[in-house]
């Protein structure tokens, strides 16, 4: 049997005075709304924040070393594992390299859980408010 694909996915925000703003990717054609995600292909963290510097134009870091959730794959995505990191966006950038092909939106928590589809990347809209919220 081969070995479980495992994909890195982030989940950028920065606080405001309303509370967390969440940051929801999509495909410059798409329709659907989540968080960008990468295969794990080092085991190095610093791949998911490169995608996201590189892919979606956001400088972020860390806000824990451990994940915030992780979950299968859905149906009809590579077989495989997704780990959900929460994500503090230091910079945003104007104008990014893969600009004509990823876009984003910053939504507060209610927004988001609207614009996402999937259940478990909502569950990681939920995940992130609590653990925000406990520091």
């Amino acid at each position: 049997m081969a070995k479980e694909q495992v994909f890195l996915c982030g989940v950028p925000y920065r606080m405001t005075s309303r509370g967390p703003v969440f940051c929801l990717t999509s495909n410059s054609s798409g329709a659907r709304w989540g968080f960008h995600m990468t295969p794990d292909e080092t085991a190095n963290g610093e791949q998911l924040l490169d995608a996201l510097s590189r892919d979606i134009g956001l400088g972020c870091s860390f806000r824990f070393t451990d994940p915030i959730d992780s979950f299968p794959t859905s149906r009809n995505e590579v077989h495989g594992h997704i780990q959900a990191y929460l994500l503090r966006v230091d910079v945003e950038y104007a104008i990014w390299s893969r600009s004509s092909e990823f876009r984003r939106r910053w939504c507060l928590s209610d927004e988001a859980q609207l614009r996402v589809r999937r259940k478990p990347i909502q569950r990681l809209i939920d995940n992130a408010v609590r653990r925000l919220e406990k520091t």
